[in-house]
């Protein structure tokens, strides 16, 4: 009896000293000394990729060449409550067609890319709500929680991705360039996921211009919240206009040979952004339209999403 006791009363204790140990699904993992410790506690659901929380199978309204059609979408949510989206593996034709209205000499040679694993993509840009959380504040001009965070530099954008990925215990980056159009293009080859020309019922831009065949419509002047207008057939919000997002690449020419897992060149001055914004005309827009910046650039219409490795 008097071992019973002693091994009962061990057991207590360790069960108050060392929680973890009792938890059930918890993953804990403990870096460095000192000041430098950092520990990533990480809940573990049953059935779920590490880092999400929960998932969502919905249907939703997707615009492609053919119209707005009604899709099942996955959403796995993680801690910050960000929507994510499976993106499989697969190729493509990377850049525009010389014939493709408003085209750049930057946007070709087209060239295949082929992608050799799936990712997770965040369904829209980070909000001004979820970056907050990370970094305690933000520099947004067009101001609104569920609003995509913008004027906040390249640099900056990174700095999010590194510690929420601490936070989540996974790896969250910026996508790189081929990963980016892969993604918005959601196989399509027209210079939109809408097909040949866009409207202001489908993207935010500056609707005083025009695209192909399309009509003139709404010029906002600002930013409006996440996910206001259909996704595309991947089920990601906003690819194109809101704001430009940053890729992980620097800018550099293509080559015309096929790719495979493309990450862009190993040095450069700027780095690659993506999908046009509020201010833009719709060519700018375009799934193949490219820009750059310097690592410490900032504006209202350049903001960010997120990209998290399987």
């Amino acid at each position: 009896m008097k071992y019973i006791l002693i091994i009962i009363a061990a057991v207590l204790i360790l069960t108050l000293t060392v929680p973890n140990l009792f938890a059930e699904g918890v993953d804990t993992k403990i870096e460095g000394t000192g000041k430098n410790k950092v520990e990533q506690t990480q809940p573990v659901v049953k059935g779920l990729p590490k880092g999400f929380a929960s998932k969502e199978t919905r249907k939703v309204k997707v615009a492609t060449p053919k119209g707005i059609q009604e899709k099942e979408i996955i959403y796995y949510k993680n801690s910050l409550g960000m929507e994510f989206v499976e993106i499989p593996a697969g190729e493509f034709m990377m850049g525009s067609p010389s014939n493709e209205k408003d085209r750049s000499r930057e946007e070709g040679p087209q060239h295949k890319v082929i992608i050799t694993k799936s990712f997770y993509m965040a369904s829209t840009e980070v909000t001004q709500k979820q970056y907050r959380a990370i970094m305690g504040k933000h520099s947004s001009k067009f101001k609104g929680k569920n609003k995509p965070v913008e004027q906040e530099s390249w640099n900056e954008a990174v700095e999010f991705c590194k510690k929420l990925s601490q936070r989540d215990g996974v790896t969250y980056r910026l996508p790189t360039e081929a990963e980016w159009e892969y993604s918005c293009r959601a196989g399509t080859t027209t210079p939109f996921y809408t097909g040949n020309t866009i409207s202001t019922e489908q993207a935010n831009y500056n609707g005083n211009y025009t695209y192909g065949n399309g009509r003139k419509g709404t010029y906002r002047k600002k930013t409006i919240s996440v996910g206001s207008y259909p996704a595309n057939a991947f089920g990601l919000y906003d690819m194109h206009g809101n704001v430009w997002e940053f890729c992980q690449d620097w800018y550099g020419k293509y080559s015309s040979a096929t790719a495979t897992d493309a990450s862009g060149p190993r040095s450069g001055s700027y780095r690659v952004s993506r999908g046009g914004g509020w201010f833009d005309d719709p060519g700018g827009c375009r799934s193949a339209c490219r820009a750059g910046s310097t690592t410490s650039y900032r504006s209202s219409d350049l903001g960010f999403r997120l990209l998290r490795i399987k």
